[in-house]
């Protein structure tokens, strides 16, 4: 999980989010079948949270490294100033997504998220 201000990333006012975010990594599982799951949040002062946007990638096959870019749905989202974007990294999206029933672990490094923003 990883947690920013909205005027850390706007230079002090709001962000309009017009498209489609996507978050790349790089994934090392261990299970041959691995849900990746991402969820990108606006978290208001008051710590409330509304869900922005969300996107799923499976990667099946002989656990291996591999670096991915996982599409999220496309919005149109006013970030407040004083609001912060919360991205998170899971492999359970409950109930949104019934969970994989292959036990994994797998080490998530080099994230990047892209934001189109106007």
């Amino acid at each position: 999980m990883f947690t920013v201000g909205v005027a850390e990333l706007s230079g002090g006012g709001p962000l309009l989010i017009a498209g489609q975010p996507s978050v790349s990594l790089h994934a090392s599982p261990v299970a041959p079948r691995v849900q990746l799951d991402v969820r990108l949040i606006d978290v208001a002062p008051d710590g409330s949270r509304q869900l922005i946007t969300r996107g799923t990638l499976v990667l099946e096959g002989p656990a291996a490294d591999a670096s991915v870019t996982i599409p999220t749905y496309g919005n149109l989202w006013q970030a407040p100033a004083d609001h912060a974007l919360r991205l998170e990294i899971t492999n359970i999206d409950s109930p949104y997504l019934a969970p994989s029933r292959v036990p994994s672990v797998t080490q998530i490094t080099e994230v990047r998220l892209d934001l189109p923003i106007r």
